[in-house]
């Protein structure tokens, strides 16, 4: 067998590996970029975020952000320029956030992170969002029939609802100010009340709603509930309230159980 010297070897190596690495198309100084998550969840209302690690060996050009709803592009939106920041030699980081809309709630929302190096080399990632329905969205989505007042506290426990409430509906708006329709039925002293706002709590267990009275816009009064469940069906909610003024049985601790249904 006849000996290749040494200097055909290494030439024969060489060649070798840039043909593999031509056969990959492999370029060690293409960029890299990483999303710790393209798949995201959440309520709308709440705020998502994911991080984007970069490696650019020839340096960073430009990061941009478009985005998608239904597959149609996002005019509104537009295309972001972003800066990440260096966290090493030719490494960097972008935080992304976005706060979810209820306008996006069961629709198809893509962002795209294109990145581009000094040498004008690209690399892309995507990042679904799904969006659902938040607790607040349900509430404000819909106008609220009163169907009971139940007091569970009783001895026995005992529905409370009059004939006249029977008809009452609740309209608490997405810019959380409050309108009550009392029907045909209005009770006596419907409308003394005059609500001015309404707030759920991040946890989606505190109902809170203000009101002042119609004679006197200084005494405000605000009632806190606790939400037992809501659906874009039906709420339900409870609240304690002080009865003792009316003598026993009745205490200053007395539970009721509000449950509301959707209406048109």
């Amino acid at each position: 067998m006849r000996p290749y010297p040494l200097f055909t070897i290494v030439v024969m190596s060489s060649l070798l590996i840039m043909t593999a690495c031509k056969k990959d198309g492999t370029d060690p100084n293409t960029p890299v970029m990483k999303l710790s998550s393209d798949n995201i969840t959440g309520k709308s209302g709440k705020q998502i975020e994911t991080t984007i690690d970069i490696t650019i060996p020839d340096g960073f050009k430009e990061l941009a952000i478009t985005k998608g709803v239904n597959l149609v592009p996002d005019n509104v939106y537009g295309t972001k320029k972003v800066t990440p920041t260096a966290t090493g030699d030719k490494q960097y980081q972008y935080k992304f956030t976005y706060t979810l809309s209820p306008d996006e709630t069961d629709k198809l929302v893509g962002f795209n992170f294109r990145l581009t190096d000094n040498q004008g080399r690209a690399v892309e990632k995507d990042l679904t969002v799904n969006t659902v329905a938040s607790a607040a969205q349900n509430i404000f989505s819909h106008k609220w029939l009163l169907k009971s007042k139940f007091q569970e506290s009783g001895q026995p426990a005992v529905e409370t609802i009059t004939d006249c409430e029977k008809d009452d509906v609740f309209y608490w708006k997405r810019d959380s100010s409050i309108t009550v329709n009392y029907g045909a039925s209005a009770c006596t002293f419907d409308g003394f009340n005059v609500y001015d706002k309404w707030t759920l709590s991040d946890d989606e267990k505190t109902f809170k709603q203000v009101y002042h009275s119609l004679f006197d816009p200084t005494a405000i009064t605000t009632e806190t509930y606790t939400v037992r469940s809501v659906t874009k069906d039906r709420l339900v909610m409870t609240i304690v309230l002080d009865l003792s003024w009316l003598g026993a049985p009745y205490t200053d601790h007395e539970l009721f159980v509000y449950t509301f249904d959707a209406v048109p």
